[in-house]
């Protein structure tokens, strides 16, 4: 099989319209943003739980997914590391550079978790933590100091791998040392070690805790499920969008395409194990303390949400993937990709907003949508942007040349 790029498929400047596209997706952003902040927290119906502002809840759905999907970006480049892949050198540019949001996202978190916190988080009342023995006995823990020092620590960690990872890849591609890819494997090591830890506090602070009194030790594992699909989902959208604008030539073919098509269908299927191994444990022991999680989210206008999930978020993009050919049409793929980040934005919808408000609002849910897809943006514009600073795919990485001849 022959492979042929060259230099300008390789080195990337994003097109004018797709800087419209983006720029108008930041645009619905701000304005549903600005919405929820200014106008929806005056509305009686949504306030009677006590939460006085819906925008701090709205700012974390949106902001979670490409927070959670720059992270997992990292992870898939640590695993292509520390197992020598190759099949997926050449797209690995493009998760490296998901690093880049991350430090826009510790600016939205840092002001979510210091300004936002008594408007989404019971727990950091201490007036409600005094009457509550469940809400004392974890105060070690769930406390206003210690949450937003970890998490703002976490991102900093994060941002710091991200660099590191990023550095050596795009030195590399001047060099041609082969120490470069044996320092990002040993990097690797100990970043899954710490990705292990960080994504599992950041998934019970950031979500469970909106739940205090409930629990689940599966929980880090079933938000990662989801988010690590919706990671293959901006994958394949980004892939589809640089092969349409004549970019990497066939550095990136069907193959390369195909597998990461097989692993969205994946971790929909891993998602659908887990999610319904959680719920079926609960189900099974009826403890009070830990079925009210899914009582919740049957009452209030919650129920079709509740029932839809498992048909959306599974069923519907199984059928769609399980088919090879599907799998390796990359305008397909694009199609399914949008779904998947769609129904991501339900699940995460689902937890956070019934944990502070009583019934579902068609209003807060479109709302949530829009500032959803103006954060989706500016991720989007954070890694092309990223991607114009080097080649787009690793030029001096000495396991390439296998990867352009990757088949199946």
């Amino acid at each position: 099989m022959k492979v042929e790029y060259n230099d300008n498929q390789i080195t990337y400047k994003m097109p004018s319209a797709t800087r419209g596209w983006l720029l108008g997706m930041i645009t619905i952003g701000v304005i549903s943003l600005l919405i929820s902040f200014l106008i929806l927290n005056k509305n009686p119906d949504l306030s009677k739980s006590g939460h006085s502002n819906l925008g701090w809840s709205v700012l974390l759905i949106s902001l979670f997914i490409p927070f959670g999907v720059s992270i997992c970006g990292l992870f898939f480049t640590a695993i292509s590391h520390i197992t020598g892949s190759h099949w997926s050198i050449t797209v690995r540019r493009l998760a490296e550079n998901y690093s880049r949001f991350l430090p826009v996202a510790f600016v939205i978190l840092a002001v979510l978790v210091l300004l936002g916190v008594h408007d989404i988080y019971e727990w950091s009342h201490v007036d409600v933590v005094e009457k509550d023995h469940l809400l004392k006995h974890k105060a070690g823990w769930l406390n206003e100091p210690f949450f937003p020092i970890r998490l703002i620590l976490i991102s900093g960690i994060w941002i710091f791998f991200g660099h590191l990872f990023l550095k050596n890849s795009v030195k590399q591609d001047e060099t041609k040392d082969v120490d470069l890819s044996l320092k990002n494997t040993k990097l690797s090591a100990i970043f899954l070690l710490v990705f292990a830890i960080t994504f599992s506090i950041v998934a019970y602070d950031l979500l469970m805790s909106l739940t205090p009194h409930w629990f689940s030790t599966m929980w880090a594992i079933y938000i990662f499920a989801g988010i690590y699909q919706s990671t293959f989902a901006t994958f394949l959208l980004f892939v589809h969008h640089l092969k349409k604008n004549g970019f990497y030539g066939s550095a990136v073919n069907e193959n390369h395409i195909h597998d990461l098509a097989k692993f969205m269908m994946s971790f929909c299927i891993f998602w659908a194990y887990v999610g319904f191994s959680q719920f079926m444990l609960i189900w099974y022991a009826n403890l009070p303390e830990e079925t009210f999680f899914y009582e919740l989210r049957l009452m209030g206008g919650w129920t079709t949400f509740s029932y839809a999930l498992p048909f959306i978020k599974f069923i519907i993009p199984f059928l769609l993937l399980v088919n090879r050919p599907n799998k390796r049409d990359i305008d397909f793929l694009a199609k399914v990709s949008v779904w998947i980040l769609f129904t991501e934005f339900i699940e995460i919808f689902w937890i956070v907003i019934p944990s502070n408000f009583e019934s579902f609002d068609v209003i807060t849910l479109i709302v949530s949508l829009g500032a959803s897809v103006g954060l989706l943006g500016l991720f989007g514009f954070s890694v092309l942007k990223g991607m114009e600073k080097s080649k787009i795919i690793p030029v001096g990485d000495p396991r390439l040349e296998e990867c352009l001849h990757h088949h199946q």
